[in-house]
């Protein structure tokens, strides 16, 4: 092999460090959104001793995701003053801190004094899963600018199963040996890993590229400019907003059915299990060049069908019975997938068209949006689920998020279908310019041919 060819291939130990960090990033996700999401067994259980009611409980949960929507944005635009590995491992260790002190929380007076601690841990621990996340993305994003798709879809999977993981943990640790003892054993794990990846992880994250001082330092606003990130966020909010709107209420739905707390537990963890197993999948394939737009608009129809079909919709003949409500989650959670990852892909190229891949630390901004578009849709999902359930019934709720599924088809469908036509004649003119000057293409072997 000459010098030339031998250049060109890349280093062992840089490929090495490449997954080595994406490894650290997948453990660090799992164990922290398990530590997020392992209160939700037992924590209204507790509340309910201290004096809170439904709302409020349901408030301390939604405060997550306001924070995580309003933050992620902001957070990826500081990573371009300081660094992602900063913001990465400080993400990890306010995760852990937070989540150890939510374990003596039940030791606070009730009513105002346990509310509010309880609001300002978890909004703080929320801040620290804005920067995590943001800071993930942008790595990501560096170490694998042409298989984004598929690394997101590697982390979306350890995201999923965190969540998966954290309540049944959070059950069984709490069973063994109450209130304090799920807060302080994935706590300490989740700061653990925080401390790992600061001893671990390179203290160089190509630090030229994440420089304020480059030549293009992109607003937080500059993105909003291109359709394609404004189709991706739509997508992702509605998305979620349809796939998720049932999880406020599905247990009641569910007790018709004379199923058990364990039973019931396990049909809630259907959807973001198939969600999760996928995510890699179809990032893949959205890698290997099939159109994101394609997969976006097949699984949001397939979605709006399967939440009509869950209620099921009072103007359709089917019957309510526990097959369908098994069979509809399962697709809902593989439907997500293509859906969510596509979505991502379609804003990751908007912003390289506007050049944000041109300073790697601009690209912290895409991060920060995809996730606060991420935040939003699962903010809003459970809140209308409740009211809408309680005005209206199940059935009517679950024709609300078919509706809600078709929004970025009827915003968008006018704009994809300039795009898909614009392209078509880009290609015909192309066809037409190349048969004038000569040019045939034959297995992929251009020749040339004397005009006649």
């Amino acid at each position: 092999m000459d010098a030339t060819k031998s250049s060109l291939l890349p280093k062992p130990k840089e490929g090495l460090k490449k997954k080595f960090v994406i490894s650290a990033m997948i453990v660090s996700n799992f164990i922290a959104w398990s530590c997020l999401s392992l209160m939700a067994p037992f924590f209204p259980i507790e509340a309910k001793m201290k004096g809170l009611g439904e709302t409020v409980i349901g408030l301390i949960y939604s405060s997550s995701e306001l924070v995580i929507f309003l933050m992620s944005p902001l957070m990826g635009r500081l990573i371009s003053t300081v660094s992602p590995r900063f913001f990465y491992i400080t993400g990890i260790l306010v995760i852990g801190v937070t989540g150890i002190l939510f374990g003596v929380l039940d030791k606070s007076p009730p009513y105002v004094p346990f509310t509010a601690t309880c609001f300002a841990v978890r909004m703080t621990q929320a801040t620290g899963v804005a920067s995590l996340i943001s800071a993930s993305f942008m790595i990501a994003s560096q170490n694998y600018p042409e298989n984004i798709g598929t690394i997101y879809g590697i982390l979306e999977t350890a995201v999923g199963l965190g969540f998966m993981a954290g309540p049944a943990m959070g059950g069984g640790l709490y069973q063994l040996g109450g209130y304090g003892l799920p807060f302080w054993v994935l706590g300490g794990c989740t700061f653990a890993c925080g401390l790992a990846s600061w001893i671990l992880l390179p203290a160089k994250q190509r630090t030229q590229e994440c420089s304020a001082t480059d030549d293009k330092d992109q607003s937080v606003w500059t993105i909003f400019t291109s359709p394609w990130v404004w189709f991706g966020s739509c997508t992702n909010i509605c998305a979620y907003g349809a796939g998720l709107i049932w999880m406020p209420v599905l247990s009641l739905h569910l007790k018709q059915f004379h199923l058990s707390q364990v039973a019931i537990g396990l049909m809630y963890t259907i959807p973001p299990g198939m969600y999760a197993i996928t995510t890699p999948l179809w990032g893949y394939l959205i890698d290997w060049k099939i159109p994101p737009p394609v997969l976006i608009l097949t699984g949001l129809i397939l979605l709006s069908i399967l939440c009509l079909v869950f209620g099921p919709a009072p103007f359709l003949p089917l019957q309510n019975d526990m097959v369908t409500c098994v069979v509809t989650l399962v697709l809902m959670g593989l439907c997500m997938g293509p859906v969510i990852v596509s979505s991502i892909k379609c804003m990751v190229e908007g912003a390289r068209n506007l050049g944000f891949d041109a300073n790697g630390a601009n690209f912290g901004v895409v991060g920060g949006v995809v996730q606060s578009s991420v935040c939003l849709g699962t903010l809003v999902s459970p809140l209308l689920g409740g009211s809408l359930t309680e005005r209206f019934g199940f059935a009517w709720m679950m024709v609300a998020g078919a509706i809600i599924a078709l929004i970025p088809i009827i915003l968008f469908g006018p704009f994809l279908a300039y795009v898909a036509y614009d392209k078509c004649k880009s290609k015909a003119a192309k066809k037409n310019y190349d048969t004038l000057n000569g040019e045939v293409t034959v297995d992929n072997d251009i020749v040339m041919t004397a005009l006649k």
